[in-house]
This record gives structure tokens, C-alpha cells and sequence, in this order.
């Protein structure tokens, strides 16, 4: 009979009752239910791998014959905290010989069999408990021949190695079927190159399909996130080896090398610097950013329509990457009006809008390049004799040379016919030297966006150029502060002045928790990326915004403080508030025997993951934080399950091969220590001495408890 411990009926009723009066909507309550739900399949989810693991050990056992006492999913260890007591399990039964419950540790899970123990502390009493007496006095004494360890040493490595098999298995079927119902992904499509990155720099077009990388080739349905994980598995193995990628245009296939580049924020893990593709479709939630241009024209009408001509030209929705002629056009024709025509949502009748220029906003101070970090191939500036390390300090023979003005004008139609000429200068000391520049109209069709928060650098397509651009002033103009900014101060850091001390609910709307904090307590300009980001942001704050600042003065390296002040610039902003839905796929198999087929590969890729993330942290070559535990393979199941069964069931496939993998590692009291101890006994013709598998097993078990508790402590760092 079943007997768990918990709340009574009535106690049920009296605080749903209570939760009825707390919300005074049913949406509070539709929602804790939900999320009550989620967490209700997560664990079901998580206890179903371990369930299936001790299952395979428990099935192995019975077959040959061996009581097994308990099967437990959790640990059913007393707990005490204070006065508290724990209960040992969350419920348990009696059916036949063998107890069945769920511990109150959800740490894993075990089957008890008679003569076997991982406890080393009860290891010699198990063993006496087993003994049977011979049939006369000469006899020696023989183990129960119910026990495990009376069971030929065969008999006893396939009931160990049972549990990883069943989750090896399980993985695959768990794979199959998700790929059943149908898996959504992101595809592995160039819908944009990060400025001045390894693709950029290699020439990269928007529009291509990545079909192979590293180790994955020729695959036509390649999602996003496998590409990303293989090029960060290269780069964790040999971060300066250049990683093999073919893209697809139409009919070529275009081979390049790529060097992995560090992201701005983390140089522990990198990237080629290729962003997933858009469609053509608004967001139906949210088709427009808050005081934008778009924000003008399109209305609750056009939301989630689709954009089917930009400037009378046709955008393609059925290509891979349907937004790209968009992006292209709106950077290019920045000073200008735009026509979209657009096709609601099901209206046969399509639309016309104009989106006016997206007037850009800054804070008074323009902001100096510095040094070129890329030259794109084939491109103006590398004909011209750019090399990387050049610092530009005068364009067309003005020196108060601004970043983003030279980007952002460089882009336009309106100028491309126009040359420029850059003076640089090349190391410490040297002399300048004027280039004479043809801008290249097509380029732009590389960056899509030139300027991107994620990234360090800003490019101009162009050009054919990359720079990092600095938070030293190259000009202010600062009608109101007392402290007035000049060339070659540096700022340090920004904190924002809400006026009447509220955020408005347009930039609640815009912006993330994270950002808004970093304005409110202080935006620092230490990190590579910091700059890209704040320059962007401030594109949607309202004008009059004000900013308490402090730099560091070029002539006395004093910290001033200084006041600065959202406002228009004579610049346009190439984004009008356009927000597009990501392109998406479902990858579902067409019968049995392909559900199989893909389950097989996608066990086959998650094994490789593990063996792989093992070898590089056996060298040293993967950092702490990159190592998840119990708390982190909670939150990692809780955010797939979110995203539908397919998704869960593709975790637990990742779950179960860890599983499978983790505990045949050679430790004692896993299920590789056990191996290695049969294995022995296999080649000596007779068992391992006791004492020295106790104490082995002693250090194998306060080994994990170590293991366990920094994963625990690592989980939580990495949380905060």
C-alpha cells in the first residue's frame, strides 16, 4: 500500500482557496498552475532517465536470478535539519520481495540486491548476511546462491553494465520520438555576419545554408545551436584552429576556414560570427519598438503582417533568409523614406507604408575608432593597402574623426558614389599616410548591421573595414553641464537620472532588467563590448534623458564629473523599429525507420558530446563554469519542457546519454568502479581482496561527495 506524506485533502482546498483570494484575477492562479505543471513535468522527466537506469540493473538481476530487496528512484537517506526530521521517502510499497519507493534525495537512484551494498560501512556485515554453511564441517562457507555475489562474474558485468545500456537505449527512443512529433529549430542559416568577425573578414554572404562544420557534414537540415556547439567543442579543444565551414548559395557550396573569434564579454568561448536569419513576418506580439518610426505607421491592424516588397522590390518569403533584402535596404537608404508594402494577416488586399528616417540619438559626444582589427577580403580597403593595427585620424582631412559617423555615412546610396580618403597612421611614431577609397555599393550586403551591441567592433561593409570604436571624445557638444568634456577625455561611466525618478513604461517595454540595473547603479565602459551596447540603447530612451557621467581628462588624468543629455544628431539610425520573427523549422521524420535514423544520430552526437567535454576537462582546457550540476540540469529541463514535448524529450536524450556515460567512469561505488573491479576478478581467476575494495570504495564515494558538493556550490555561484 502506498503511503506518502504530505498535505491532507482539506488543507488542499483551504489554500487553493487562498490563492483564489489572492489573485484578484484568474490569471494568477492559470499561471502558478502552469508553472506548477512545468515543474511536475521536469521532474517526471528527470525521474524517468533514473528510473529507466535502475530498471535495466533491476530487470538484469531478476533474470539471473538475484533477490533484489529495494528499488528506489532518490536516496531514502534520514536527514535532519535542527529539530527537523525528514522522512526518508516521499512513499514507498511492498510488492513480493523487493520494497519500491522515492527517496526524499533526488540525487539518482539504486537497486538494493542481496549481498551488494556501495555503502562501504556496511560492506562486511552484507557479506556475513549472504554466508550459508557447507554441507559438513570441511566445507566452506558458500554465499547465498540468491546474492550477488554468488553469480558468475558474466552474470554480474551484465547487470552492471545494464543500467548504462537501458539509458543508452532509452536515449536513442526518447530521440526517435521526438523527431515523431517533430523537432522546431533555428536553422543554420547566414542571416547576418558580426562585424568585423572571422565570417566577415572571410567575405561570408547573408543568405547562404551552412550544410557542413568541423565534424558535421553535408546535412540539409542543420540546426543553428549544433553549429554552434561543434565550433565551440574546436575551440575549446584548440582555440586558434581555424574551423572548416561550407555554406550553400542556390547550387555552389562555398568552402572557407574560419579562426574562431572570443565573444566581447567572454573570451572563453567563441564564435565565427554568424547570426541566425529573420523572416519577413512581424512579430505578432510585438511588430514594433515603442517610439519609432514603424511605431507611427503600422498599427494594431498590421501586426504579424508580412512584408512582401520593400522600395517596390519583391522580398522573397519562401527564402532562406527572407529578411535580408529588408535589413540591406533600410542600412543603405538610412536618409530616406522607405516604402514597405505589406500583407496582413488573413487579408488578400496587401498595404502600403512609408517609414520616414530613423533620426539617431546621442548623448552629445562623439566617440574616436581605434586601431583596425579586420580588413573584409576583396574588398576597397585591402586593395587600397589597409592593414590591420592602422588607426585612422583624419577622414577626407577632417581629424575629429567619429566612429560612428564614418560607418554609418559610408553606408549610404546617397554618398557611395562620393570617394573618401582616410589618413592612418601605422605604429607608434610613424607617419601618416592618406589612402584614396572607391566605396563599394554592394557591400553592405556582408554586415546587415553594422553596428551590433553583441559585438566589439563596428564595420563599414563598404570600406571594408573593422574597428573597435572607443569611449575617448573626439568632440562634445555640451550646452548644459558645468564640466564640459573635451578630445581625448575618456569616459568612464554613465548613470541615468529618470525624470520624476520613474522609468518610462516605453523603455520598460524596450529594455531589459539587466540593462536598465546597469544604467540605474552605473553603465561601466570596461568590457569590449560596452560601448556598441550603450550607443544602442540610448537609441531607445526619450530625448531629454539625462545621464550623470564621469571620465578621465586627457591633460591631468583627473576624474570629472559631467552631465549628458539624450538628444537627435545629424545622423540616422539604419534600424526604424522593425522587429521581425526569427526563421524556423521543424525537422520531423517520415516513418519508423527514419524516427530511428535520427534518434541514432542524435544519441550517437549527444555520446560524442560527453566523451568529448570529458577529454577536454581531464586537460584543463574547459573552465569551472562551464561545468553544470544538479540545480543547472533543473533550470536547462525546465526551459526545454517549455518549449513543448519534442524539446524535453530531445534534454532527456542529452540526460541519458550523461547518465550512461558518467556512471561507467572507472570511480568505486559507480558503475565503472564495479566494472573495473569484475573485470579484475575476470582476468585473476578470483575476487578482489575485500579490504582494499572497501577502501577503494571508501575513496570513490567521499570522491563524489566532493564532486557533488562543488557542482552544488559551482551551480549557485553561477546562478547569482
Amino acid at each position: 500500500m502506498f503511503s506518502f506524506t504530505g498535505i491532507s485533502v482539506t488543507e488542499l482546498c483551504d489554500a487553493w482557496s487562498l490563492m483564489l483570494a489572492a489573485g484578484e484575477d484568474p490569471g494568477f492562479v492559470v499561471g502558478l498552475l502552469a508553472q506548477v505543471w512545468l515543474w511536475v513535468k521536469v521532474a517526471i522527466g528527470i525521474g524517468l532517465v533514473i528510473f529507466v537506469h535502475e530498471l535495466g540493473h533491476f530487470l538484469a538481476a531478476k533474470f539471473f536470478g538475484v533477490k533484489c530487496e529495494k528499488f528506489y528512484v532518490g536516496f531514502d537517506v534520514p536527514i535532519q535539519l535542527g529539530p527537523i526530521k525528514l522522512p526518508r521517502t516521499l512513499g514507498k510499497f511492498q510488492y513480493g520481495e523487493t520494497e519500491y519507493g522515492i527517496g526524499i534525495l533526488p540525487l539518482g537512484g539504486y537497486v538494493k540486491m542481496l549481498g551488494q551494498d556501495d555503502d562501504p560501512r556496511n560492506a562486511e556485515k552484507e557479506a556475513e548476511r549472504i554466508k550459508v554453511d557447507g554441507d559438513d564441517e570441511a566445507t566452506e562457507p558458500q554465499f547465498d546462491p540468491r546474492s550477488y555475489p554468488a553469480k558468475p562474474v558474466w552474470q554480474r558485468m551484465i547487470i552492471i553494465s545494464a543500467g548504462v545500456i537501458v539509458n543508452v537505449i532509452t536515449g536513442i527512443l526518447f530521440a526517435a520520438m521526438a523527431y515523431g512529433f517533430g523537432v522546431p529549430y533555428t536553422p543554420a542559416v547566414v542571416g547576418g555576419v558580426t562585424p568585423g568577425g572571422a565570417a566577415w573578414t572571410a567575405g561570408v554572404r547573408p543568405g547562404g545554408e551552412v550544410v557542413a562544420v568541423a565534424d558535421l557534414r553535408s546535412e540539409d537540415q542543420l540546426h543553428f545551436n549544433e553549429m554552434k556547439l561543434e565550433i565551440m567543442e574546436q575551440s575549446f579543444d584548440d582555440p586558434d584552429q581555424a574551423v572548416g565551414v561550407q555554406i550553400r548559395y542556390g547550387d555552389d557550396v562555398n568552402e572557407y576556414k574560419l579562426v574562431p573569434q572570443p565573444y566581447p564579454d567572454d573570451p572563453d568561448m567563441r564564435m565565427i560570427g554568424i547570426s541566425n536569419a529573420s523572416s519577413a513576418q512581424l512579430m505578432p506580439g510585438q511588430s514594433v519598438y515603442p517610439g519609432s518610426v514603424a511605431a507611427d505607421v503600422i498599427d494594431d491592424d498590421l501586426a504579424g503582417a508580412t512584408v512582401v516588397a520593400i522600395d517596390g522590390q519583391a522580398v522573397d518569403s519562401e527564402s532562406v533568409a527572407p529578411a535580408t533584402l529588408i535589413d540591406q535596404l533600410l542600412l543603405r537608404r538610412a536618409d530616406q523614406d522607405v516604402k514597405l508594402t505589406l500583407q496582413p494577416v488573413g487579408d488578400d488586399s496587401p498595404r502600403d507604408v512609408v517609414l520616414a528616417p530613423q533620426p539617431m540619438r546621442g548623448v552629445g559626444v562623439s566617440f574616436r575608432p581605434g586601431p583596425i582589427t579586420a580588413v573584409r577580403k576583396d574588398s576597397p580597403a585591402e586593395k587600397a593597402g589597409v592593414k590591420v593595427g592602422d588607426v585612422i585620424t583624419a577622414v577626407d582631412g577632417n581629424e575629429n574623426v567619429d566612429a560612428y559617423d564614418l560607418v554609418l555615412r559610408s553606408s549610404l546610396d546617397s554618398v557611395i558614389e562620393t570617394p573618401i580618403s582616410l589618413t592612418v597612421v601605422r605604429g607608434q611614431g610613424a607617419a601618416e599616410e592618406t589612402l584614396e577609397f572607391e566605396l563599394q555599393a554592394d557591400a553592405d550586403a556582408a554586415g546587415l548591421s553594422p553596428i551590433s551591441p553583441a559585438a566589439s567592433d563596428i564595420a563599414s561593409g563598404s570600406l571594408g573595414i573593422a574597428f573597435r570604436p572607443r569611449p575617448f571624445v573626439a568632440s562634445a557638444d555640451q550646452t548644459d553641464a558645468d564640466e564640459q568634456l573635451k578630445p581625448g577625455d575618456e569616459l568612464k561611466e554613465v548613470r541615468v537620472q529618470w525624470a520624476d525618478g520613474k522609468v518610462p513604461e516605453s523603455v520598460q517595454q524596450q529594455l531589459s532588467d539587466e540593462a536598465l540595473l546597469r544604467l540605474t547603479e552605473g553603465w561601466e565602459f570596461g568590457s569590449p563590448s560596452s560601448l556598441n551596447s550603450f550607443v544602442t540603447l540610448v537609441q531607445w530612451l526619450p530625448e531629454g534623458t539625462r545621464f550623470q557621467a564621469f571620465a578621465k581628462t586627457a591633460q591631468d588624468s583627473r576624474v570629472i564629473e559631467t552631465e549628458l543629455v539624450v538628444g537627435p544628431t545629424d545622423l540616422f539610425w539604419h534600424e526604424r523599429g522593425l522587429v521581425f520573427q526569427p526563421t524556423a523549422g521543424v525537422q520531423r521524420a517520415h516513418g519508423i525507420a527514419s524516427a530511428f535514423q535520427l534518434g541514432l544520430r542524435e544519441g550517437g552526437r549527444r555520446l560524442k558530446d560527453v566523451f568529448g567535454f570529458l577529454g577536454l576537462l581531464v586537460q584543463g582546457k574547459v573552465k569551472a563554469k562551464y561545468v553544470g550540476g544538479p540545480i543547472r540540469i533543473v533550470q536547462m529541463a525546465g526551459a526545454q519542457a517549455e518549449q513543448g514535448i519534442s524539446k524535453q524529450l530531445l534534454f532527456l536524450t542529452m540526460l541519458s546519454m550523461n547518465l550512461a556515460i558518467l556512471n561507467f567512469l572507472p570511480i568505486p561505488a559507480l558503475d565503472g568502479g564495479h566494472m573495473m573491479f569484475l573485470t579484475a576478478e575476470l582476468i585473476r581467476g578470483k575476487r578482489v581482496d575485500e579490504q582494499l575494495e572497501m577502501k577503494l570504495t571508501l575513496a570513490g564515494v567521499l570522491a563524489i561527495l566532493a564532486l557533488m558538493i562543488f557542482v552544488f556550490a559551482n551551480d549557485i555561484i553561477q546562478s547569482s
